[in-house]
């Protein structure tokens, strides 16, 4: 059960996120971001791991920790771009939003926090040596 507190916040929030104002930049914003990276990640992972390899005959792959970065980036970046379809269409739609849309943006910032999180000790293996 879910106390009375947290369904007030939860109920606030899903009121302020059905506003047109607020739905049309979170859309702009969140599908830029998204495809920039995607586009970005999935040239990069290209040449990573299927170029280069072909290329150069002693070529060393990137360490395992990268690539678990970077799933976790393309996953955040087609989260991102599944969220901003959601947001158009909130938007455009005459009733309420759905609760997909909320729950997409929900994902969204919690994949956001993983990747600042994993980014950091990422940094902080790396400055250790490892």
């Amino acid at each position: 059960m879910i106390p009375v507190g947290m369904a007030n916040q939860a109920g606030t929030a899903r009121r302020f996120i059905e506003r047109r104002w607020v739905l049309i930049p979170l859309a702009v914003v969140i599908g830029l971001v998204s495809s920039f990276l995607l586009y970005v990640t999935l040239f990069r992972d290209y040449f990573d791991y299927w170029i280069l390899p072909k290329m150069k005959d002693a070529y060393i792959y990137p360490q395992l920790r990268y690539t678990f970065f970077d799933a976790a980036l393309i996953l955040w970046c087609l989260d991102g771009l599944v969220t901003c379809v959601l947001c158009v269409q909130a938007a455009t739609a005459s009733r309420s939003t759905s609760g997909w849309l909320f729950r997409m943006l929900t994902v969204y910032f919690v994949l956001f926090v993983i990747l600042l999180v994993g980014g950091i000790l990422m940094l902080a293996a790396r400055r250790h040596g490892y």
